[in-house]
């Protein structure tokens, strides 16, 4: 498993496009008479307080859209919505504040990016606020409620997460998720599950790390442990912390096993327990071993 694809789905690049200028056309008017001409030349020379901001109006619809020049800022208030085919957004408010870089947004948050034959992007929150100049963001969720993420590649196999709160950033590809975290994953046996209290992820390096009462769930096996690390470009993986526990069934029979580290080769799935390891094994053909006939 490659935590590329699992924590690419942060990212929100239809921020971009919706900071894109807004080129408005507006009514033909009749050649300025001499008075106008030197007006214009007078106005032309002094110098403005400020340079009013690039509307998002003609780009996202609401039921309500408030200009504050002076702030720098647009206001959209009821059913806010972005489209362009390939990035949706909607939300029950939104704010652009310029002159802070920032883009907030509030209430039944949904971000989609779906580009024809390539990987699909969700994502749907609470509250959300992403700095375009940074890079930075967050997601959160309200009370009893969850931040949603999936990614679905172009085969259409989907790697669904939740979190309560989340934290993003675009330029070093850096994400973290917080609280009751859930990640799960369909693999050739079934579907795959993880539950962590933090998760930190460097899609750049291929490196995640799960911690505080992880949990990984197989139809084959469960393995608990305190901290889960998953390096892609090693293909290792190993758990440690409050002896970690595994056990589960085989095709040589059932299982159980604690030991102090647990590591395992990600393509060849070897496995190896490391310091202080207890267990035992129970098959039909341990049962039936002539050796048992001895107790």
């Amino acid at each position: 498993m490659k935590i590329t694809r699992l924590f690419i789905l942060f990212s929100i690049p239809w921020l971009a496009a919706a900071c894109a200028t807004v080129k408005q056309e507006g009514p033909a008017v009749p050649a300025p008479g001499p008075k106008i001409s030197r007006a214009k030349d007078v106005l032309k020379r002094k110098t403005p307080k400020f340079n009013a901001p690039q509307t998002l109006g003609g780009l996202i619809a609401s039921d309500s859209w408030t200009v504050y020049p002076e702030k720098q800022q647009e206001e959209f208030k009821g059913h806010v919505s972005y489209d362009n085919g390939i990035y949706t957004f909607r939300a029950d408010y939104a704010l652009s504040d310029r002159a802070k870089s920032t883009f907030s947004a509030a209430g039944n948050i949904y971000i989609k990016q779906a580009e024809k034959n390539g990987p699909l992007y969700e994502v749907k929150a609470d509250d959300g606020r992403y700095n375009y100049k940074t890079g930075k963001g967050r997601l959160s969720a309200r009370k009893n409620r969850f931040v949603y993420l999936t990614y679905q590649d172009a085969q259409g196999t989907a790697t669904h997460a939740q979190a309560r709160k989340a934290e993003f950033d675009t330029n070093t590809k850096t994400y973290r998720l917080y609280q009751d975290v859930t990640i799960t994953r369909p693999t050739p046996a079934g579907t795959a599950t993880v539950t962590a209290e933090r998760v930190l992820a460097r899609q750049n390096d291929q490196y995640a790390v799960l911690e505080g009462g992880v949990k990984l769930s197989t139809p084959q096996y469960t393995m608990t442990a305190d901290t889960l690390v998953m390096d892609g470009k090693n293909n290792q993986s190993y758990a440690f912390g409050s002896r970690t526990l595994l056990q589960g069934k085989t095709e040589e029979g059932q299982f159980a096993v604690i030991a102090d580290r647990a590591e395992a080769e990600n393509e060849t799935r070897l496995l190896s327990l490391k310091g202080k390891v207890q267990g035992w094994l129970v098959s039909d053909e341990i049962n039936k071993a002539e050796i048992n006939d001895k107790f």
